[in-house]
């Protein structure tokens, strides 16, 4: 973002709203200012399995071919969005993952269970795009705090325990909802503000930054600083992504990051949230 269209930003802010400057061909979004980037964040669940978050679902194979129909379906939704670029949770600077989307403009690059590559390169492919941009910055997330206050107050070890296992509990319900469900109706529900999911990090670890505190040790709330940091430079690197010429974005990430970064964006005047959930349910 360069300091022109900053300074511009800056003049907006005491102006009245513009009319968008979107393409007559897309889907209008909710009005926009001018030269703000309107943002589409679509949370979704991991397809890999990677078993990396603290509450993981058991998801089926999204290489059947019900499965593969249904991808090919929501990417035909989602170009009614049209957005100028696609944006994947993949390390910022990340090479490889526009090496392996240009293998697969060439056909020498097959799809495989990740939700980049499934929805990702199938929807930049679909928009005639020559590339994806990854904008996640993976970082520690002062997991030695927690470790290290346990090891101190190990009774406190149970109550985590116990909490995990009320959202396991909904994370097993929610993988017999995916079962019975098209993957663009599982999306939708997966957005939907109402769904539990939506700011599962930030509420875990505001639940047990209140257990894990003692004196002057703050466990729980060194982790959710972390989390906010990394959600903060995610949407750094997503202005870094894009142009001047750019008008809409879509953000391809997992669905716990849904809250705080619709928070964050709904407060930006540089970026303009457009909801998901119309384009998933047409």
């Amino acid at each position: 973002m360069n300091a022109s269209r900053i300074a511009r930003l800056a003049l907006l802010l005491v102006m009245a709203p513009c009319p968008s400057l979107f393409a007559e061909t897309a889907e209008q979004p909710p009005d926009c200012d001018d030269g703000q980037l309107a943002l589409m964040i679509l949370g979704t669940y991991h397809m890999a399995n990677p078993g990396l978050d603290a509450i993981n679902m058991a998801a089926d194979d999204v290489l059947s071919a019900r499965r593969q129909a249904e991808l090919e379906d929501l990417s035909e939704r989602l170009a009614r969005f049209a957005p100028d670029r696609v944006l994947v949770e993949a390390a910022f600077g990340n090479t490889r993952i526009h090496e392996n989307y240009r293998a697969y403009l060439d056909d020498e690059f097959e799809l495989t269970r990740n939700e980049t590559y499934q929805i990702g390169y199938r929807l930049a492919r679909r928009l005639g795009h020559d590339s994806v941009y990854p904008i996640d910055y993976p970082m520690f997330q002062d997991g030695t705090a927690l470790e290290f206050y346990l090891a101190r107050y190990p009774d406190a070890a149970q109550a985590g325990k116990d909490f995990s296992a009320g959202w396991q509990g909904l994370a097993d319900a929610d993988a017999r909802r995916l079962r019975g469900s098209t993957i663009a109706e599982y999306l939708l529900y997966l957005n939907d503000p109402g769904h539990w999911t939506y700011g599962l990090d930030s509420r875990y670890v505001l639940a047990t930054s209140i257990r894990y505190a003692a004196n002057d040790q703050y466990a729980g709330a060194d982790i959710l600083t972390s989390w906010y940091k990394r959600n903060l430079r995610m949407l750094t690197n997503v202005h870094r992504s894009v142009t001047e010429t750019d008008s809409r974005a879509l953000l391809l990430v997992g669905s716990g990051h849904n809250k705080i970064l619709r928070d964050l964006v709904d407060t930006s005047p540089l970026l303009c949230r457009v909801d998901p959930g119309p384009y998933l349910a047409q």
